[in-house]
């Protein structure tokens, strides 16, 4: 769909006939990493790597092979070194950096981190780890799912013996989109007692995507009193939508013959917009290099990434001076009884803030968890006894 939509774009010249190969990433890293290297010859630029686990790697590979690499995924800061990564771009900011802003907001400092049992959510959280840990953040624990209730159990009992945990982020598929791993752990919670408001869950993966919660009701809580009442505890952190949705965007491009699968919007991750957003993202910088006279090099390509906007899939995107992206987010809150989720906070991506948007959050038995101390948050303060 993007790449049909680019080559009829009268304002894009690249200069190439845009064309796409989709890369079949293996689940393991270590094969992933294997099989990417073998895509060299095949490709100009990636979209990806999905796997957040060899973006280091790809990167460096990357700027090797003088191949542009657009990720949405990728978590490493590090990565922003444009004089050791010259060839990477975000077509979206880091998700952890998106946690970091919320969490100083809140003064929620004390981590946990639970992840699906699978490869690329296993390394999502140890990198997610390793970055609030270097902006000097305490992450109490880091476990994966067991299987089975009693796996389910045993995680929530490792989880209690770790002291000051106020955030628990969740690095799995959204219950919302489908992720029954995700319902299991939080219906699981409750009936532990664990989701009385002592913590807060947050889904990790809800922050790579524009969930459609405009207008929208959610049917996995239907017919669920248990998941609704846990889901109580969540806050979800998710892209603004623009006017319209991303449910909203899939069905007029069904309407109008551009995408002719048998498909409903709700059968399709979200994710799709991002991915349609990082195509075009790639185009604009394309277009960008070549219209100053560029070579379309990989790490020229990647350069040209500065004061873009355009129509993405379901939204306008947006980049400053220095090609940060500007989409804002919104934490999103249910009142742990209907099947809708609320606005209740932005976070406007121009100055970095959180703004409330008047209506408040609906925590568990009406006590938000204690802020910790506002030295986590200062850089220059060592904190220590808590």
């Amino acid at each position: 769909l993007a790449v049909g939509r680019i080559s009829r774009d009268p304002s894009l010249d690249l200069g190439h006939r845009l064309d796409y190969v989709i890369l079949q990433e293996e689940c393991e890293t270590p094969r992933a990493l294997v099989r990417f290297v073998d895509f060299r010859k095949l490709s100009s630029a990636f979209i990806g790597p999905l796997n957040p686990g060899f973006c280091e790697v790809a990167a460096h590979l990357g700027a090797n092979w003088n191949k542009a690499i657009f990720s949405w995924t990728c978590i490493n800061y590090k990565l922003d070194s444009t004089i050791r990564h010259n060839a990477f771009a975000r077509t979206l900011p880091s998700p952890i950096q998106i946690l970091l802003t919320i969490m100083k907001y809140f003064k929620w400092a004390h981590v946990g981190i639970i992840a699906s049992s699978e490869d690329i959510w296993m390394y999502t959280a140890k990198e997610s780890a390793t970055v609030l840990r270097n902006h000097g953040l305490p992450v109490g624990i880091v476990t994966s799912v067991h299987k089975g209730e009693k796996g389910i159990e045993d995680t929530w009992n490792k989880i209690k013996e770790v002291k000051n945990i106020k955030i628990i982020l969740l690095c799995m598929h959204s219950v919302l989109i489908g992720g029954q791993e995700q319902a299991a752990l939080l219906t699981k919670a409750l009936e532990m007692g664990l989701a009385d408001g002592r913590y807060i869950f947050i889904p990790y993966d809800t922050l790579l995507y524009s969930l459609p919660y405009q207008n929208n009701s959610f049917s996995v809580f239907d017919n669920d009193s248990k998941l609704q009442e846990a889901y109580d505890a969540v806050l979800t952190i998710t892209l603004e939508s623009g006017e319209r949705t991303f449910y909203d965007a899939f069905r007029e491009a069904k309407e109008s013959g551009e995408i002719i699968r048998d498909l409903e919007a709700t059968q399709v991750s979200p994710l799709f917009g991002t991915i349609y957003d990082a195509i075009y993202f790639m185009a604009m910088a394309m277009d960008s290099a070549r219209r100053k006279g560029v070579r379309a090099s990989g790490a020229d390509i990647a350069e040209h990434t500065k004061n873009f906007s355009f129509p993405g899939f379901s939204h306008q995107v947006e980049t400053d001076g220095r090609g940060k992206g500007l989409n804002n987010y919104v934490i999103l809150d249910t009142d742990g009884h209907g099947n809708q989720l609320f606005p209740t906070h932005l976070l406007d991506m121009s100055s970095g803030s959180v703004l409330s948007l008047g209506q408040a959050i609906h925590f568990p038995n009406e006590i938000p968890p204690k802020p910790d101390s506002s030295c986590w948050f200062d850089p220059d303060v060592l904190c220590t006894e808590g």
